[in-house]
Formats: structure tokens, C-alpha cells, sequence
């Protein structure tokens, strides 16, 4: 009697130790199937806790990485833009210089009115440059453009910008931030003066004398803009750096505490797989022992 009570004794352990081992081996097989060491919260509470924080922190620098890249692309169109502003008044000043010369006919220069009418149509259109449908030079607003037309009724430089005149800012860090624009009346609204006035002054047939301070004056004001985008878009740049640096140390910190090792996972698997037959084939060692046992 007291064998027999043993028997079952053993055979119970076995089969919990069989039913253990297949819970391993599921474990097992999805560690290394998905080759992530946590696959839920009870595995490690305490790395759970912390996968969830560097997931977090992950989030909000990925967050960051957007805003920057975002502002990275609007100065980079800021730059360009004044670039080209630049070389606008550059030829307005060349065309003002040769028809302030006193040898010059009204004709000649009512003729050059016309390239400066094209010039100014241009400073406009740089006025309106836009990213994704956004305009850099007017806050960022979508819709309407913030310049107005050369060729609209009543137009006149003075009250041709309609735009808003707070600038744009994102957030680049915790505790840090990032001016994109500047209101376009600020940048442009000079030189669309200048050029305005060099326009008449020729269309009336009149030596453009005077206009040679105000369009320097105009492109003084784009060059120091244009400076200043430069430094902005240089600050973007090197947070976006910084950004990844502290986003790829993250993502290694938290691929350490989920990814499992999978020639570890795999050794593991082979060693539960090998004990488990191993452990069937002494239960069915154990079973055909206690038929002896009872039919002796």
C-alpha cells in the first residue's frame, strides 16, 4: 500500500513538472519568436517600470525631433527666399545708379521702369513664399497669402502686408525654444518701398537719386534678417544633433531592457525542448514500472 502511495506521488510530480516545462517552453518559443525579453508586466515589474519611462522620454524627444526639423525646413526657406531678395536689390541698385546719371533719357528710364515693375512683382512673390502651405514670412498662417498683389486694386507697399505680426516659435527642448519668422512687413517692408519708389520715379522720367539710400536701406535690413536666419537655422541644426544623440541613447537603453538575446533565447529553448522529452520518457518509464507493479 505505502509503494503504491509512492507511486502516485511521483507520477503527480511529473506531470507537474511536464506542465511546468511546456509553460517554459511557450515562454520560450515566444521569446524567440518576437525576441523581446519582456512579454508582459510580471516578467520584471521593476525593467517594466522603466521601459514604460524611457518609452516616455522617447515620445517627447521624438516630438522635439519633429518640431526641430520642421523649423529646420521653414529657415532653410527663410534663406533662400532673402537670398534671392537679395540679388533683387542688387539689380535695383544697378538700375538706379545708371539712370541717376544725368546723360540718361526720360524715355531710357521710363523704359527701365518696367524691369523694376517685374523686380518689384518679384520682391512680392518672395513675400508669399510658403512650406507646406504655411508662409514664412507671414507667422506661418495658412490661406490667404500675407502679401498682396502688385496688379490688386489700390495696391500701395505701404499696407501691403496683411499678415499677422507675432512671430512663430516652437519648443526645440524642455526648457527651450525656437523663433521661426519674422512679420514680413519687417523684412520686406523697406525694400518694397524703395523699389515702389524707384518704379514712379522712373516711370516719371526723373533721375532716381534719392533712391539709391533707400534701396541700400532696404537691403541692409534683408542682409541683417538674413543673418539672422542663418544663426537660427545654425541653432536648429545643432539641437537637432543633440536630439539624436540623446534619441538613439535612448533607444539603446530601452532595446537593453526589452530585447532579448537570441542565441541565449535559442539555447534556452533547445535545453527546455531536450528536458521535456526528457522528463515524457521517464513518466513513460515511471507508467510501465507501476503496471508491473500491479500485474506482477
Amino acid at each position: 500500500m505505502i509503494q503504491r502511495v509512492t507511486q502516485a506521488t511521483l507520477i503527480r510530480e511529473l506531470q507537474a513538472s511536464v506542465a511546468r516545462m511546456q509553460r517554459q517552453l511557450v515562454v520560450a518559443q515566444e521569446t524567440v519568436s518576437s525576441q523581446k525579453r519582456l512579454l508582459e508586466a510580471s516578467d520584471d515589474p521593476a525593467a517594466v517600470a522603466r521601459v514604460n519611462r524611457l518609452r516616455g522620454e522617447t515620445r517627447a524627444l521624438t516630438a522635439l525631433s519633429d518640431n526641430v526639423a520642421f523649423g529646420t525646413a521653414v529657415l532653410g526657406a527663410e534663406d533662400a527666399g532673402l537670398e534671392q531678395a537679395e540679388t533683387i536689390m542688387t539689380r535695383a541698385r544697378e538700375i538706379a545708379t545708371q539712370q541717376a546719371s544725368g546723360l540718361t533719357s526720360p524715355v531710357a528710364r521710363q523704359q527701365a521702369a518696367e524691369e523694376v515693375t517685374e523686380l518689384e512683382r518679384s520682391l512680392l512673390a518672395l513675400g508669399n513664399t510658403a512650406v507646406g502651405g504655411r508662409y514664412v514670412f507671414g507667422g506661418l498662417v495658412s490661406g490667404a497669402p500675407p502679401f498682396a498683389n502688385f496688379d490688386d486694386p489700390g495696391f500701395a507697399p505701404a499696407i501691403a502686408y496683411t499678415g499677422p505680426g507675432d512671430p512663430f516659435v516652437i519648443r526645440s527642448g524642455t526648457d527651450q525654444s525656437l523663433r521661426l519668422t519674422t512679420a514680413g512687413n519687417q523684412v520686406f517692408g523697406e525694400s518694397l518701398l524703395a523699389i515702389d519708389n524707384l518704379r514712379q520715379t522712373l516711370e516719371a522720367g526723373t533721375a532716381p537719386v534719392a533712391s539709391l539710400d533707400e534701396i541700400e536701406n532696404g537691403a541692409a535690413t534683408l542682409r541683417a534678417e538674413r543673418a539672422s536666419v542663418g544663426a537660427r537655422l545654425a541653432r536648429a541644426q545643432s539641437r537637432d544633433q543633440e536630439i539624436s544623440g540623446a534619441l538613439n541613447n535612448v533607444r539603446k537603453a530601452l532595446g537593453g531592457l526589452e530585447d532579448a538575446d537570441l542565441t541565449i533565447a535559442i539555447s534556452d529553448l533547445v535545453q527546455l525542448q531536450s528536458a521535456l522529452q526528457a522528463t515524457l520518457a521517464a513518466g513513460s518509464a515511471l507508467q510501465t514500472s507501476i503496471l508491473d507493479y500491479v500485474n506482477p
